[in-house]
């Protein structure tokens, strides 16, 4: 009886780890392997390098680097935040720059959603050269389970303005549901082949980290390269990154995780702060299309917001999110947990904090906690 019972045990176990094996279940598999998401994903999750070149353009100190010192209350808020990495940069150059719980200039952080800003551009870039022909291409031009029914009405641009009706659930928490198979499955494509239309694109806006996902398959098919060779290629190396960093791939290692992964230090997200602050140029090279570049950062004010009472969209553009404070609009690259790089293009300055804020609830789409950064930073700038 005993052998019987110990058999059948083992022919339980042996199907159970078989069918973590299955595409349905493959994320399981590996959320029980990597643990839960955090900035420090890139120990454990594959990852691709994307290369700096090894010619690093050091931003230059300002000569008031540290002098200024945050109030005592603004400080001990930053502090009890998490922060990891509080950058402040005008005119080209760090005003104010401080780690803490050990982190220092090199230390490289996880940016959950502010990677979606990165994919933004290369979208621009592909339309730029000609590799994507328009905004309002089918997305089933580059993406094949795109082309069939109500999904073949979605365009690239429904997809960059978070519109696209698709059912993809930001909110779904289940361990069977698509948010954790984007993050934790073997194979992006797969997840992406699952989505399915819910309804008209291009009128409501919800947040679905679906849609970036599938513009970065549109984006490998376009340039027929993978994303970090693209984001080395025209970001890393000609803005001069100081660091090599790092980009989550799924579980096979076939596609990045365009939604969420890339990783970096503090200094070479403010680039791409950098890039919001100048309509895509970096000195005199334009990286990204400056037309592109300003619809990007612009709010896609034609759609309705369902969650506030279909009122019409004032915070997002293309992958990029706009915080309206104390008169300024501020074009911002913002991820879970507090990741956050902001431009204040009147005080030409680029605002970087990276750490592990828990999540609360938003006003108006933004974590309280930005309105604290906002105010250290301009209380820092000339």
């Amino acid at each position: 009886m005993l052998k019987k019972s110990l058999i059948g045990v083992s022919l339980t176990a042996i199907l159970l780890t078989g069918t973590l094996y299955l595409p349905s279940f493959d994320h399981v598999r590996n959320f029980m392997a990597w643990g839960k998401h955090s900035i420090f994903d890139f120990r454990t999750h594959p990852t691709r390098n994307i290369e700096n070149g090894d010619a690093p353009q050091v931003w230059p100190h300002d000569s008031l680097y540290n002098k200024i010192e945050l109030t005592d209350s603004l400080l001990a808020k930053i502090d009890s935040n998490n922060t990891h990495a509080f950058l402040v940069i005008q005119d080209g150059k760090i005003i104010y720059e401080k780690y803490f719980d050990g982190y220092t200039k090199d230390s490289i952080s996880g940016s959950f959603s502010a990677a979606k800003s990165i994919i933004s551009m290369l979208v621009g870039i592909a339309l730029g050269e000609g590799k994507i022909k328009s905004l309002d291409e089918p997305v089933g031009t580059y993406v094949p389970h795109f082309k069939e029914g109500d999904l073949a009405k979605i365009r690239i641009k429904d997809l960059l303005t978070m519109s696209s009706g698709t059912s993809y659930n930001e909110s779904d928490q289940s361990y069977l549901g698509l948010t954790a198979k984007m993050y934790y499955a073997d194979d992006q494509e797969y997840v992406v082949n699952l989505m399915e239309a819910k309804e008209p694109a291009g009128v409501n806006w919800e947040y679905r980290s679906g849609d970036t996902q599938v513009l970065g398959l549109v984006v490998e098919k376009a340039f027929g390269k993978n994303i970090s060779e693209l984001t080395s290629e025209y970001f890393m190396k000609p803005m001069g990154a100081e660091n090599d960093a790092k980009w989550l791939l799924d579980g096979d290692s076939k596609h990045e995780k365009a939604f969420c992964c890339f990783n970096g230090v503090a200094r070479d997200y403010a680039r791409f702060g950098e890039l919001m602050r100048t309509n895509g140029k970096w000195k005199d090279k334009q990286l990204v299309p400056e037309d592109y570049m300003k619809a990007a950062i612009s709010p896609a004010s034609y759609l309705k917001d369902p969650t506030e009472g279909d009122k019409l969209v004032d915070f997002y553009g293309f992958q990029f999110w706009v915080f309206n404070y104390r008169g300024f609009s501020i074009p911002t690259m913002n991820g879970l947990f507090g990741q956050y790089v902001y431009t204040i293009r009147e005080k030409n300055a680029i605002i970087v904090r990276l750490g592990e804020t828990k999540v609360t609830k938003p006003v108006h789409h933004f974590q309280p906690e930005n309105f604290t950064y906002i105010d250290a930073a301009l209380s820092i700038l000339k």
